[in-house]
């Protein structure tokens, strides 16, 4: 099972950072429409929170942006 979450939940560094790539892919493929892509997010590297809006450690986590 895939979680999505928010762009606000990454930080503001790796936000921009997937941002930009998004935006960098979709212009290598010459796409001028916007569209939605899914992208993966890679595993935190702090140790996760213990509320329950945290993801479990094995549970892949994905970000929709509009690009």
């Amino acid at each position: 099972m895939t979680l999505t979450v928010s762009l606000n939940r990454v930080g503001l560094v790796r936000a921009t950072e997937i941002l930009h790539q998004a935006h960098n892919d979709a212009a290598r493929r010459h796409q001028t429409e916007p569209q939605i892509v899914t992208v993966a997010l890679d595993r935190p590297s702090a140790p996760a929170r213990t509320d329950r809006a945290a993801a479990s450690p094995g549970q892949p986590r994905v970000v929709d942006l509009q690009v």
